[in-house]
């Protein structure tokens, strides 16, 4: 496509020489020849590399070389210019959007098996992995690159697909990759401190979500969130909320039952009441499915068609995934690795018949330190036995990371133990199980790597349990 063209279908002035552009990336690793680099803040040191490699032109906020493209904002620009090399193949799907702390790909995934079930072709971008045209394939990240996902949307018009669910990250946001996207639905689930090291605060982290409402049609919103009220005003559109304690609410749980492993409650409304049954437990998890059907009934599919699909909706990979085992007692892999999604598990292993809980958990480096010492109390608030462990250590030091952990809970009276290596932190926990009890393993969820510096080493929780067990 015409560097022209394509400035103009983006609604891009600039009067520049024209040449042909096979390729856009925002990234100096992947420019090839015939590229259009897009440079971001900071990223001036990269634009000779771009140009050696074959970029014939940059897009940036100020010139950086001789074939400079001056824009206000680069990253609305990239995501504009990618939907302009794809045509606009976008504006043939119907776009959904799921945004909070927790739960994006519980609802997610809810979502997309709701539609398909009542015979819907949908796709999906997503934290554990993405459905596109009937395939499945690792996902990089849980808001995709804008060129990668406009390349996306077109294949799925190719294949006929009608919805497209996107779990929209705060970085994906605050970062415009979803930048010219109009949603049907916008789904806020959620909003408890995560990632204040990319963010600085909670007000920044909370407008970077707020971004997904004010592009949506719908907007469905929890409205048991503390936050709730700063969501409500920054819907752009019409808003249905969800709760499962108030009646001032859309929609409302009633006569919640929990037992192990299922859920049963009723879902209701002005004219409406209907019985639902989870085979996935958890108060958090009848808040999830809410959001879902919300969205689906929003969409024109039944509640009949709602209820039956959540029958048959068994969880996420590493989302309180029960590992197989022929032991006495039970193993959940659980990807909490804040400090809310970990209490909301321990708080729903209260529902399941158990001797004692044991906890093993770590917490991530490069990432903000507060919630560390949150996460070590309630972990010794609500297990019985805790086992304090590594887990994407990056670039610091696995024992400093412990450390900030087990020095808030200085004087716990739960028995506290330190195994910095996960594998062998996993091997106590199984040689400390007596039956009837639950082995919580936290933080790592569908991961089956741990990041340790710059490596990415090795670490399926499944397959070191198989193994420890033989």
């Amino acid at each position: 496509m015409l560097i022209s063209h394509l400035l103009f279908q983006s609604g891009i002035e600039y009067k520049t020489q024209d040449k042909d552009i096979k390729y856009i990336t925002d990234d100096s690793r992947k420019v090839r020849p015939d590229t259009l680099f897009v440079c971001h803040e900071k990223g001036e040191a990269y634009v000779s590399q771009a140009l050696q490699k074959g970029a014939v032109a940059v897009i940036a906020e100020k010139k950086v070389c001789e074939n400079t493209i001056i824009v206000k904002d680069t990253r609305k620009a990239y995501s504009l210019l990618s939907a302009a090399f794809f045509g606009f193949s976008h504006k043939k799907l119907r776009l959904i959007g799921v945004t909070g702390t927790n739960g994006k790909t519980t609802v997610s995934t809810m979502i997309y098996n709701i539609l398909t079930m009542a015979g819907h072709k949908c796709a999906l971008f997503g934290t554990v992995c993405n459905k596109l045209c009937g395939e499945n394939s690792e996902s990089l990240l849980t808001t995709p690159d804008s060129f990668y996902m406009h390349k996306k949307f077109r294949e799925m018009t190719e294949c006929n697909t009608e919805f497209c669910i996107i779990e929209a990250s705060s970085q994906g946001l605050h970062q415009q990759r979803l930048y010219g996207l109009s949603f049907e639905v916008g789904v806020f689930l959620n909003l408890t401190e995560d990632h204040l090291d990319y963010h600085g605060d909670m007000e920044n982290y909370k407008n970077a979500k707020k971004l997904l409402l004010s592009s949506s049609e719908l907007s469905v919103i929890n409205y048991d969130d503390k936050y709730r009220d700063e969501f409500l005003s920054a819907a752009a559109g019409e808003v249905k909320t969800y709760s499962l304690r108030s009646d001032e609410a859309s929609f409302t749980a009633k006569c919640m039952k929990f037992s192990e492993g299922v859920t049963d409650y009723a879902i209701v409304s002005d004219g409406l009441i209907h019985r639902i049954k989870l085979n996935v437990p958890g108060a958090y998890n009848v808040s999830n499915s809410m959001a879902a059907i919300i969205t689906a009934l929003s969409l024109g599919v039944s509640l009949d068609s709602c209820s039956a699909a959540l029958k048959n909706f068994y969880g996420v990979k590493g989302r309180f995934e029960i590992v197989p085992t022929d032991r006495d007692y039970k193993i959940i892999i659980d990807y909490a690795h804040t400090p809310d999604s970990l209490k909301q598990v321990l708080l729903t292993l209260g529902n399941f018949p158990k001797n004692k809980v044991i906890t093993v958990f770590g917490c991530g480096g490069d990432r903000d330190k507060d919630k560390r010492g949150e996460m070590g109390k309630i972990a010794a608030d609500y297990s019985d036995m805790v086992i304090v462990t590594s887990d994407n250590p990056r670039s610091e030091d696995p024992m400093d990371i412990i450390r900030d952990i087990v020095t808030a809970v200085k004087g716990t009276k739960t028995p506290m133990f330190i195994r910095q290596d996960r594998r062998m932190a996993i091997e106590f926990a199984l040689k400390n199980a007596a039956e009837n009890d639950i082995i919580l393993l936290a933080g790592k969820g569908h991961e089956t790597s741990q990041t340790v510096g710059d490596e990415e080493i090795p670490m399926d929780e499944r397959k070191i349990i198989k193994e420890l067990l033989g």
